[in-house]
């Protein structure tokens, strides 16, 4: 009776390990099948002169961050990678018919796929590896290898800021091997048309996606002698301008306005416009803070200006040009408080700003200078020639010796034989002078 137990329990144990034997999964089969006499470290060729031919998609799906300062561009995509590996094949028809797997990526050869205008050199830190997927092509055609992984790019991107905020950039992905050159790895991108997808991106607030395109390569390098194949996907993008609009050049044109309008109108109570310089003053403040909030987004370069800065140099300038004629003005205007006529290099300048701007003088002043004109015109006639200091101090002298003589000849004699003249007092005046000499004579008749 135990002989007997003891021979069912051993035919039910191998009865089990039969159906668990059975039960074994076909993945598991085809993986240790096709892995048993695979190497992972060599390039998966049969001939030495064919080269492995990777097809290269990318689809984005994010932009992350466009760093106009320091020039990079931040995003995320999804990859595509595809190309056939002659050792991993095998037959369906063994395996029940099963010809796709998914195994993990790091029991296969994989190309050193690398972004050559990259900020971030670590692979681990850009891309996330997972599965590859095998599809068969037949046990000796190989295995169809996909490689699906999301990454995120932070690369170097040249923005052109000329036109800001009304820019469109183009930024350039460079992709290839850093190893293997084009007798081992050859790229193509799979879809020339739809270079990069754009059906799953989501929308920036501050960049639209416009265009897409990719371009086939094929570099040669001082260091090596083989050409290498690179795929160089362009991404133009659009800046969304109604944040600077609303943020920067509407405030800017109201306080222009503002600015030009206060200069242009009329005076205070006293004829002063005191009051316009105050207000150049706090335009140009105003001016510099919204400088300061543009050149944040600016990178530190030479090579060009942003319209936007010209525009903010213009009005900064004619602030400052109406901020100057205006303070002109109060300065003319208090040397005619003060009865002092301004100075000839003061009216010089003003006359050259006039002719500059093309500004015609009114028609009163025109009669007042040109009556002014006439009556200096004639004075110089009437004075003559320009005399000199010692002259004019020789003349007066002179002059006043004349008027001594005639003072002294206009005096009456006292005779003892004659005409009495008037006891009254005569004043004798001088001609051609202001001054007036008066002389009192007492006669004595003889009785």
């Amino acid at each position: 009776m135990q002989n007997l137990i003891l021979i069912l329990l051993i035919s039910t144990l191998f009865s089990r390990s039969e159906a668990i034997s059975t039960e074994v999964p076909e993945h598991y089969l085809i993986t240790n099948f096709i892995l048993s006499r695979y190497n992972k470290g060599l390039i998966p060729k049969r001939l030495q002169n064919e080269s492995i031919k990777v097809s290269f998609s990318m689809e984005l799906y994010q932009i992350i961050q466009v760093n106009e300062p320091q020039q990079f561009l931040m995003l995320n995509a999804w990859i595509v990678e595809r190309w056939v590996d002659n050792l991993l094949g095998w037959d369906p028809e063994e395996f029940s018919n099963v010809t796709e797997i998914m195994i993990p990526y790091d029991n296969l050869w994989i190309p050193d796929t690398t972004l050559y205008n990259s900020l971030v050199m670590d692979d681990h830190d850009t891309r996330r590896l997972l599965n590859a997927k095998l599809t068969t092509r037949g046990k000796d055609k190989g295995a169809l290898v996909e490689l699906l992984y999301p990454t995120i790019y932070k690369l170097s991107c040249l923005l052109d800021l000329r036109f800001f905020p009304f820019d469109v950039q183009t930024c350039k992905l460079t992709f290839g091997s850093w190893t293997f050159d084009n007798t081992l790895i050859d790229y193509f991108p799979h879809n020339v048309t739809h270079a990069i997808g754009i059906t799953n991106c989501i929308d920036n607030e501050g960049w639209t996606v416009l265009r897409t395109t990719v371009e086939r390569h094929v570099n040669h390098y001082d260091c090596c002698p083989n050409n290498y194949t690179l795929l160089e996907f362009h991404l133009n993008i659009q800046r969304k301008p109604l944040y600077y609009v609303i943020n920067l050049i509407t405030p800017t044109s109201i306080i222009t306005l503002i600015s030009i309008v206060g200069f242009f109108s009329s005076s205070s109570i006293n004829d002063l416009r005191e009051e316009k310089i105050t207000l150049g003053i706090i335009t140009l403040l105003s001016m510099s803070i919204l400088i300061f909030m543009v050149s944040d987004k600016m990178p530190s370069t030479s090579s060009f200006i942003p319209l936007i800065g010209w525009f903010y140099t213009c009005m900064i300038l004619l602030i400052s040009f109406s901020t100057l004629a205006a303070s002109m003005v109060i300065y003319v205007q208090k040397q005619g408080i003060l009865g002092k006529p301004p100075c000839r290099k003061t009216m010089r300048w003003a006359r050259l700003v006039a002719r500059c701007v093309r500004m015609e003088m009114p028609l009163l002043m025109k009669q007042a200078y040109a009556q002014k004109a006439r009556e200096d015109k004639l004075r110089r006639a009437q004075e003559g020639r320009k005399q000199s200091l010692w002259h004019r101090v020789y003349k007066l002298a002179k002059e006043q010796a004349q008027m001594r003589k005639q003072s002294s000849n206009t005096l009456p004699k006292i005779n003892g034989i004659g005409n009495v003249p008037s006891p009254d007092v005569q004043q004798l005046q001088v001609p051609k002078k202001s001054c007036t000499i008066s002389t009192d004579v007492t006669c004595i008749n003889d009785p």
